[in-house]
């Protein structure tokens, strides 16, 4: 089973060849879109621009079933000062927020020492090409 979410917002999920989504009409779109070009197999499905948080999503979900989503912090917690998991970071990206201000602000990740700032960068760099 491969899957990606947006906790309580929107999820996609592949398991055993069968296409499962729940979320808004938007990322119904974006899906239904790359069944139209890509077929029904996500495998084959293409990384898209970024313009929002689904977008962020759906090249998540495409990358993992490509085996192919290598996000670059691994350690469980970015923030030690503040102690922000990594996955709160991820999910507010996510949620469609792509400064690293703006991620400060929401998570008060990078507001104590402020080490963590690049850690952040480096995921936004990654999610949002």
């Amino acid at each position: 089973m491969i899957r990606a979410e947006i906790p309580f917002k929107a999820e996609i999920v592949f398991n055993e060849n069968r296409l499962f989504f729940s979320g808004p009409e938007a990322l119904e779109k974006k899906i239904n879109n790359q069944r139209q070009k890509n077929g029904d197999n996500p495998i084959f499905w293409k990384v898209i621009s970024v313009l929002d948080g689904y977008d962020v999503l759906l090249n998540e979900f495409i990358l993992r079933c490509q085996n192919n989503y290598k996000i670059t912090y691994l350690h469980e917690e970015i923030c030690h000062c503040r102690m922000i998991s990594t996955e709160k970071i991820l999910n507010t990206i996510k949620q469609g927020v792509f400064s690293t201000s703006e991620i400060s602000r929401l998570t008060m990740a990078g507001t104590g020492c402020g080490s963590c700032k690049k850690d952040i960068d480096e995921l936004l760099n990654y999610l949002v090409k």
